[in-house]
């Protein structure tokens, strides 16, 4: 595939994608039910939960991480995302760029925790579970966390 094609293709995931400041870099399909879409950060700098200032200076790029997202495809979807360490240099502290798209520290985007929280809400937790290869655990989690933001 030529180059401004594979660009093209590229962009147009991202559009599909649809998640604000970001880049689609590639993908992949792993079998007919999977789908693995690896992005970067577009912003070039972020702000320290600390001291609340704007800081530019990259300290790190940490090991990328497989977060659930919105199927694609008729597929599961998994964003591959290496989130990004910055040096805040007021405070002297290094801190992990926070997204809109991702709650610190869970596997998977809000809007995937949204989606699964309306299928909760609809079906049964064994259900939803069995459709989305989640254990009834995580649903709970999920549908907890959610209804509390509620």
């Amino acid at each position: 595939m030529a180059s401004s094609s594979y660009q093209e293709l590229m962009r147009t995931i991202g559009e599909l994608l649809d998640m604000p400041n970001v880049r689609v870099t590639k993908y992949q399909t792993q079998g007919h039910h999977r789908v693995n879409v690896f992005i970067e950060s577009t912003i070039s700098a972020a702000v320290c939960p600390d001291c609340e200032s704007v800081c530019a200076k990259l300290h790190a790029v940490d090991e990328a991480q497989m977060i659930r997202d919105l199927p694609m495809w008729h597929r599961r979807c998994w964003i591959g995302y290496a989130p990004r360490r910055f040096t805040c240099e007021p405070c002297h502290k290094t801190f992990v760029e926070r997204v809109a798209w991702r709650e610190p520290g869970l596997n998977y985007t809000t809007r995937y925790e949204e989606y699964v929280y309306e299928q909760v809400r609809r079906e049964s937790v064994a259900q939803v579970a069995k459709d989305e290869g989640l254990s009834e655990d995580t649903l709970a989690g999920i549908f907890a966390r959610r209804a509390k933001k509620r």
